[in-house]
C-alpha cells in the first residue's frame, strides 16, 4: 500500500502560531457560537426545533464531507490558493446567513459556511506540519488542539451575548468580518508551503480508503472513537431547547453553564496524557465508554423519575465530556497507528466519520421534536453502547498511542 500523494514541502519560515490558531478555528467555531442562537432563530425564522436543528446537522455534514476533500486539492494545487478559496467561501456564506429570509436559505448558507471553514480546519494542521521540524510540530499541534477545546467552551458564552445584546445575525455578521481579517493576513503572511503536484492521482486516495475501510482495527477505533466523541453533539443541538425553553436559563446563563463542561474535557485530556505510559489503549478505551455509560443512566433515571433539573443535567454531562476528553487522544492515535503507510489518509478519513457520526446524533434531536430531552439520552445512551462493543472488538495486544503529539478534541 502506498502513501497517498507523497508531499513536497518547500523551506519556509513558519506562519505565525497565532495566525494558525485563527486559519484552524474558523472551522470548528462557528459550530459552538450558533448554538445559544438555536431558539431565537427558530422563533425569527416560524422554525420548529427539529428544522432548526438541521443548521447544525449540515454544518457538521460539512465539516465530514470537506475532510475528504481539501487534502487532495492541497495537493494538487498547493496549500495557499485552496485555503483562500475556502476561506473566501466561509465569509461569503457567512453573509449570506446573517441576511436569510428563511430556513432553508439558512441551512444552505450553513452548508457552504462549513465547506468554506472546513478549508481553515485541515489546512491550518497541514501547513504547521509542512513548515516545522517534528519537535516544534508537537508543539504547535498541541496548541491547536487545545485552542480548539478552548473554543469549543467559549463560543456558546460569545453566542450568548450576542443573542442577548444585538440578535443571532449579528453572529454571522461578526464571523465574516473576523474571517475577512484572517484571510487578509493569509494572503499578506501566510507563503505557499508545498509544491503542487502535477503527477496526483485521485485514484490513489480512494484506494487508500477502501483498504483503511477493509481493516476491522481502523474500523473499530474509528467507530468507537467517533461514537465516544461525537455522540456529545446530541446535547449541543438539544441543550438550548432543554436549557433555555425547558428550564428556563438565559442565554448568559446557558453560556456559563457549557463553559463549565470544559473542566471534564480537560481533566479527561489530563488524564489521558497521564495514564499514556501505564494504561493500554484497548483499557483506556474502553474504561472512556462505560463512563459514558454510567453517566447516560444517570440521565435515563432522572427523565424517567420526572427530576429533570439543570444539576441532574449538567452534572452527567461534565462526566460525559470528561470521558469524551479521555478517550479521544487514545482512539485517534489507534487508529493512525493501524497502517504506517496511510497515515495521512487514515487522519481524514477518520475525521470525515468522527463528524458523520455527530451529525447523526444531532439529527436524532429531530426524531421527538417535541421531546428533546428523550431523544438527547437516547441517542447518548447508544453512543456508549456502540464505543464499548467497537472497543471491545478492537484487537490486543495494542501499542501505547503516542498521545502528546496525535491528541484530538472533537
Amino acid at each position: 500500500m502506498t502513501t497517498p500523494s507523497a508531499s513536497t514541502h518547500i523551506l519556509v519560515r513558519a506562519p505565525s502560531l497565532f495566525i494558525l490558531v485563527c486559519i484552524t478555528l474558523s472551522g470548528t467555531f462557528p459550530l459552538h457560537v450558533f448554538v445559544p442562537a438555536l431558539p431565537s432563530a427558530a422563533r425569527d425564522l416560524h422554525a420548529s426545533t427539529s428544522g432548526i436543528g438541521l443548521t447544525i446537522t449540515l454544518y457538521i455534514i460539512g465539516l465530514s464531507a470537506g475532510q475528504l476533500v481539501y487534502g487532495p486539492l492541497s495537493d494538487r494545487y498547493g496549500r495557499r490558493p485552496v485555503l483562500l478559496a475556502g476561506l473566501t467561501l466561509f465569509a461569503i456564506a457567512s453573509v449570506a446567513a446573517a441576511c436569510a429570509p428563511s430556513l432553508a436559505w439558512l441551512e444552505l448558507a450553513r452548508i457552504a459556511q462549513a465547506l468554506g471553514g472546513c478549508s481553515g480546519l485541515v489546512l491550518g494542521r497541514a501547513i504547521a506540519r509542512d513548515s516545522s521540524g517534528s519537535t516544534t510540530l508537537i508543539r504547535r499541534l498541541a496548541t491547536l488542539s487545545i485552542a480548539m477545546a478552548i473554543a469549543t467552551a467559549v463560543a456558546p458564552v460569545i453566542g450568548a451575548q450576542f443573542v442577548a445584546h444585538l440578535g443571532w445575525r449579528w453572529i454571522f455578521i461578526t464571523m465574516s468580518a473576523a474571517n475577512a481579517l484572517v484571510l487578509i493576513s493569509v494572503w499578506l503572511l501566510v507563503p505557499e508551503t508545498h509544491v503542487p503536484s502535477d503527477d496526483f492521482q485521485i485514484r490513489r486516495y480512494l484506494s487508500s480508503y477502501a483498504h483503511l475501510l477493509r481493516t476491522p482495527s481502523f474500523l473499530a477505533y474509528s467507530i468507537g472513537g467517533a461514537s465516544a466523541t461525537t455522540g456529545i453533539y446530541a446535547f449541543l443541538s438539544a441543550s438550548p431547547f432543554i436549557l433555555e425553553s425547558e428550564l428556563g436559563l438565559s442565554p448568559q446563563a446557558f453560556g456559563f453553564a457549557y463553559f463549565s463542561l470544559v473542566v471534564g474535557l480537560a481533566s479527561g485530556q489530563s488524564a489521558a496524557k497521564r495514564l499514556a505510559a501505564t494504561l493500554p489503549a484497548r483499557s483506556a478505551l474502553l474504561i472512556a465508554s462505560a463512563i459514558m455509560g454510567a453517566a447516560s443512566l444517570s440521565l435515563v433515571v432522572s427523565y424517567l423519575s420526572h427530576s429533570i433539573t439543570l444539576l441532574s443535567i449538567m452534572a452527567p454531562m461534565i462526566v460525559m465530556f470528561f470521558a469524551t476528553g479521555l478517550s479521544s487522544p487514545y482512539a485517534i492515535s489507534s487508529a493512525l497507528d493501524v497502517d504506517a503507510t496511510v497515515v495521512g489518509a487514515a487522519a481524514g478519513l477518520y475525521g470525515c466519520l468522527q463528524m458523520a457520526y455527530g451529525s447523526l446524533c444531532t439529527a436524532a434531536i429531530g426524531v421527538a421534536p417535541n421531546d428533546p430531552t428523550r431523544s438527547m439520552i437516547a441517542a447518548l445512551s447508544l453512543s456508549s453502547v456502540i464505543a464499548w462493543f467497537a472497543f471491545r472488538a478492537a484487537p490486543r495486544p495494542l501499542p501505547f498511542p503516542k498521545t502528546n503529539d496525535r491528541s484530538s478534541v472533537a
